[in-house]
C-alpha cells in the first residue's frame, strides 16, 4: 500500500497540472532550503564569534559568496539533513493545492473537503517545524552514540514519525475532526510510520528531495484514502 501510494504520486508528475505544482513546489523548497542554510551558517559564525570561512578561503560575509561552488556543494550536502524541516514548513504553503489536485484527479467521488485556513496551516507548520528542528538538533547526538549507520537510521525513523504525524493530521483535518484523526493515526500507526520513514529517506537524496515535499503530500493523500477503507491494524477479523 505504501509503495502503491508513492508510485501513484510519482506517476502524477506526468499530469501537466500536477507537474506544474511540483515544479513550483521544488522552486519553493529550494528557496526554503537556502534560507535555512544561510541561518545555519550565521549560527556557526555566531558560535565562533567571527565570519564563517570555508577551507578554500571563501568568507561567508557577503550574499554573493553563498552562491560560490563550495557553498552550493555544501548546501546540497546539508540538504540530506535540512530537507526534512523544509518539507515540514512546506505544508503550510502548498498542502491545499497538492491535496486538491490529487483528490480531483483520483477521488472525484469524495464529498467536498474543507480547505484548511491558510493561517492555521501556517501556524501548524511552524509548530511542527520548530519541534522537528529542535528534536533534530538533539538527534545529532545519536551519531556520536550509535555511529554513522545507526545514527542515520535513528534520524530517518525520528523524522519519518514526525512527518507522517504532520502530513496525516493536516490532510485528514480537511474532512474530519480531531478525535477521528487521533483514532486513525492509532489504528494505522505502523503503516503511517513506514510511509513517513520512506519520505524521510527520499528527502535525503539530493535534487530528488526538492520534489519530495509535493510528492510526499500526494503520497500521503493517496495513503490516507486507501487506509480509510482498510481494517485497522490489530483489529479482530
Amino acid at each position: 500500500m505504501i509503495r502503491s501510494s508513492y508510485t501513484q504520486a510519482f506517476r502524477q508528475l506526468r499530469e501537466p497540472r500536477f507537474r506544474q505544482t511540483a515544479l513550483i513546489g521544488a522552486a519553493l523548497s529550494l528557496v526554503l532550503l537556502f534560507v535555512l542554510y544561510v541561518l545555519l551558517i550565521q549560527i556557526f559564525a555566531a558560535i565562533e564569534g567571527e565570519t564563517f570561512v570555508y577551507s578554500d578561503g571563501t568568507r561567508m560575509d557577503r550574499l554573493g559568496n553563498y552562491f560560490s561552488v563550495i557553498s552550493v556543494a555544501t548546501m546540497l550536502m546539508l540538504s540530506v539533513f535540512l530537507m526534512a524541516p523544509v518539507a515540514s514548513l512546506f505544508t503550510g504553503l502548498h498542502l491545499n493545492a497538492v491535496a486538491d489536485d490529487v483528490e480531483a484527479r483520483h477521488y472525484p467521488q469524495l464529498s467536498a473537503t474543507v480547505r484548511q485556513d491558510k493561517q492555521k496551516l501556517w501556524l501548524d507548520s511552524i509548530r511542527y517545524f520548530s519541534l522537528m528542528l529542535g528534536i533534530n538538533m538533539v538527534s545529532f547526538m545519536a551519531f556520536a552514540i550509535f555511529g554513522l549507520l545507526w545514527g542515520v537510521v535513528f534520524f530517518w525513523v525520528l523524522n519519518g514519525w514526525l512527518l507522517s504525524r504532520e502530513y496525516v493530521t493536516m490532510i485528514i483535518e480537511r474532512s474530519a475532526d480531531r478525535p477521528t484523526i487521533r483514532n486513525f493515526r492509532q489504528s494505522h500507526r505502523t503503516t503511517l510510520l513506514l510511509a513517513g520513514v520512506t519520505l524521510a529517506v527520499l528527502l535525503s537524496v539530493p535534487f530528488l528531495n526538492l520534489l519530495m515535499p509535493v510528492v510526499g503530500v500526494a503520497a500521503f493523500t493517496h495513503l490516507t484514502h486507501a487506509l480509510a477503507t482498510r481494517r485497522p491494524e490489530g483489529a479482530t477479523p
